[in-house]
């Protein structure tokens, strides 16, 4: 390997490395959780909920978009979710950069196609308006659980040890 490699191998490997800041950070959310009077919440729990919401959103946005970002990230979750003791906790985070990514995604193609799926479509006699507008209705439900689950795989990296003791605790 050259150089480049390293570097690239590296950058890889800090990013599956929580930092103190991020630690401190994930602390003071629980913090202010426990202030607002709520029970600090079981993240592996959270986690495997918020995941399987989020995939069935994204089965719904599939009925007139193609969002195979989402799909794959939500199979890839769902996998380390039920084979804890495979994963690591740096691939959660590679689940926040999958969810970024698809979040990036999402809003280009608003930018590019939410224009058409608003209008009316008087050459199909308006057979398809319900469902693309249902669709568009997802797709921005899609990108608000986005922000969402961004949060939700972070916290499941730095985490981590709460799902490998949730998920051992089962038969």
């Amino acid at each position: 390997m050259n150089a480049r490699d390293d570097d690239l191998m590296d950058a890889f490997t800090k990013f599956g490395e929580p930092s103190e800041k991020e630690l401190q950070m994930s602390k003071d959310v629980e913090n202010y959780i426990t202030k607002k009077g709520f029970k600090v919440p079981r993240w592996s729990r959270i986690t495997f909920i918020m995941t399987f919401i989020f995939l069935i959103i994204t089965l719904l946005i599939h009925f007139y978009k193609a969002d195979f970002v989402n799909l794959t990230v939500c199979t890839v979750a769902i996998y380390l979710l039920s084979n804890a003791k495979d994963a690591q906790p740096k691939h959660f985070r590679y689940l926040v950069a999958g969810t970024i990514l698809s979040f990036v995604y999402d809003v280009l193609w608003m930018i590019l196609r939410g224009s058409e799926l608003s209008g009316d479509d008087e050459e199909t006699g308006n057979v398809e308006e319900s469902i693309r507008k249902f669709s568009l209705f997802m797709v921005w439900t899609g990108i608000v659980c986005k922000v969402i689950m961004t949060f939700v795989y972070w916290m499941a990296s730095l985490r981590f040890e709460d799902i490998i003791d949730e998920r051992s605790a089962l038969p």
